[in-house]
């Protein structure tokens, strides 16, 4: 840029939408749409081809399990090895499972390529946000994640409903390879993204698990998604236990709320800092709590509605700010093993919360598993505060204006 036409510092924002951060939204969004799309028709495919109900809760166990113990390995990889050649095996690996699935292969089998499927998504799910990271200025580091994890959310809101359209309207082949079509345009639009080489350190001589910078974060991002765990697999079953429908309505509200709440507590971040991630952590636990006492005695649509705004309010501001404090810890060189840190804590409370809730649910019930979910989101918020305890200077109540 020419010196004589210099914006001024004070009121100048480095650009965002580039066309490298566009094509990393883009090929983020495709793969999330396939991944939560073979989510809740697998299951489907298990037992309609022999397998048992529990046995169909494994194809989500089996990714979950090689995701967990791949991504502290890709994390130093990514930080040791650079980018783009991670993400690319990341994207190849999860194509080539999607494309044998359509040869309608035996359930075991099934289970065994969901496996190491899962290999594939923990590489690339780690690697996708330390690219956009990368790609994203420091100054809109919220913003810029806040519109990244808008994936998971416009995702999250079609993709189940467009999986489940294509099993009932056509077959299961057909939904396979639609989604190998998906995943062909992940890794297409992976490619002309400028990768930002990253300054690498003195090769390390060491492997590190967890990224010790990010571990706050992720801790609290664990217990998070350790009451996330309870919607995604009972809610359904809860809401057909009151004599409901669907809870297809939740899922949609949350969805939306989130698009709006994403990128708004981002944009807060940015622009005040540390009272940012304060104000996102008090507002998103409060609304939490809400949603869960509001679900816990789910009997109309209303309560299904008013929950989702609420939890979408609550997600939606604590799960992109954890993700941006995770980032804002660690020099670029460390961003890697900072994002696995973080998605492994973000798995590792899904895994656990689902079956630690299933057993509460057939002990109690599910209107006291609900309540009870409330408890973690109480420990998540004094993980975030608890190290400021012995300075009550720095804590929200005596942040000066």
């Amino acid at each position: 840029m020419r010196a004589e036409i210099q914006p001024d510092k004070k009121t100048a924002k480095p650009p965002l939408w580039t066309a490298s951060y566009i094509f990393i939204l883009l090929s983020t969004l495709a793969t999330f749409i396939a991944f939560h799309s073979m989510i809740p028709t697998l299951p489907i495919y298990i037992q309609q081809y022999g397998g048992s109900k529990s046995t169909a809760g494994f194809a989500l166990a089996a990714l979950t399990l090689a995701a967990v113990l791949i991504r502290p390995l890709t994390g130093w990889a990514l930080d040791t090895y650079g980018r783009k050649i991670i993400y690319l095996t990341g994207l190849f690996i999860f194509l080539v499972f999607t494309v044998i699935y359509a040869w309608m292969i035996p359930v075991l089998t099934l289970i065994f390529f969901r496996f190491l499927q899962g290999i594939g998504w923990g590489i690339l799910n780690t690697a996708s946000p330390t690219i956009a990271s990368d790609i994203i200025p420091e100054s809109r580091m919220g913003e810029g994640m806040g519109f990244y994890t808008l994936a998971a959310s416009v995702s999250l809101a079609i993709a189940p409903g467009f999986g489940l359209f294509i099993i009932d309207s056509y077959s299961f082949p057909v939904l396979f390879i639609a989604c190998s079509v998906l995943m062909l345009t992940a890794l297409l639009l992976a490619l002309p993204i400028k990768y930002p080489p990253v300054q690498k350190q003195a090769p390390r001589s060491k492997f590190v698990i967890m990224e010790r910078a990010a571990l706050r974060p992720a801790m609290v991002i664990l217990f998070v998604t350790f009451t996330y765990s309870s919607l995604i697999s009972f809610l359904a079953l809860f809401v057909r236990e009151q004599g409901m429908e669907t809870a297809a309505v939740f899922f949609l509200t949350l969805a939306l709320t989130t698009v709006i709440t994403r990128p708004l507590a981002g944009l807060i971040v940015d622009r005040t800092g540390q009272k940012g991630y304060d104000f996102a952590v008090i507002t998103g636990t409060l609304a939490t709590l809400v949603a869960m006492v509001i679900l816990a005695r789910t009997a109309t649509v209303s309560h299904l509605v008013f929950g989702g705004i609420f939890y979408g309010i609550g997600f939606g501001f604590i799960q992109p700010t954890m993700a941006a404090l995770c980032i804002s810890k660690v020099p670029p060189e460390r961003r890697g093993g900072a994002n696995a840190t973080y998605w492994t804590a973000f798995d590792i409370g899904v895994a656990a919360g689902s079956v630690s809730w299933g057993l509460v649910a057939d002990a109690f019930g599910f209107g006291t598993m609900f309540n009870l979910t409330l408890i973690p989101v109480v420990i998540a918020a004094a993980i975030y505060f608890f190290p400021r305890l012995n300075n009550p200077q720095s804590l929200p109540l005596f942040h000066k204006s």
